[in-house]
């Protein structure tokens, strides 16, 4: 035995345990975990490459609505989590070889290219509405 273990005290590592804030804190106001908040980002991003893909191999006969119908009885729907984050990341991983930063930014760029959709839709509807209404 070396002399220092012999008449040395032993140290002993504290580190504080640390309490967590209650999630509640916050009221009305609180914030979901990330896993929570993140969950619907991979979950509709592996919807829209698997879409995509369908849509590729399809082509003509692809229909999103159907798609999305077996989607989600194969995968449930997103307030169900029949899956876990990190079986959804493992899929998008093994699939598409993407992972949680791809996949929120096809999230990203899905949300845009639904609201530029839906605003020339919308601008096709008025203008369609202001030829209408301008017949004497």
């Amino acid at each position: 035995m070396k002399f220092t273990e012999q008449f040395m005290p032993s140290r002993k590592s504290s580190t504080p345990t640390i309490q967590p804030i209650d999630g509640s804190i916050l009221g009305e106001y609180a914030v979901s975990n990330y896993s929570e908040r993140v969950y619907s980002k991979v979950y509709y991003s592996i919807r829209s490459l698997c879409g995509l893909v369908a849509k590729r191999s399809l082509k003509e006969t692809f229909d999103w609505d159907e798609f999305k119908e077996r989607f989600t009885t194969d995968f449930g729907n997103v307030e169900e989590k029949r899956y876990t984050l990190e079986q959804l990341l493992e899929y998008a991983n093994r699939k598409f070889g993407k992972s949680l930063e791809d996949l929120i930014v096809q999230n990203q760029i899905s949300w845009q290219r639904r609201q530029e959709y839906a605003e020339r839709n919308q601008m096709h509807y008025q203008s369609e509405t202001i030829e209408d209404s301008t017949h004497y």
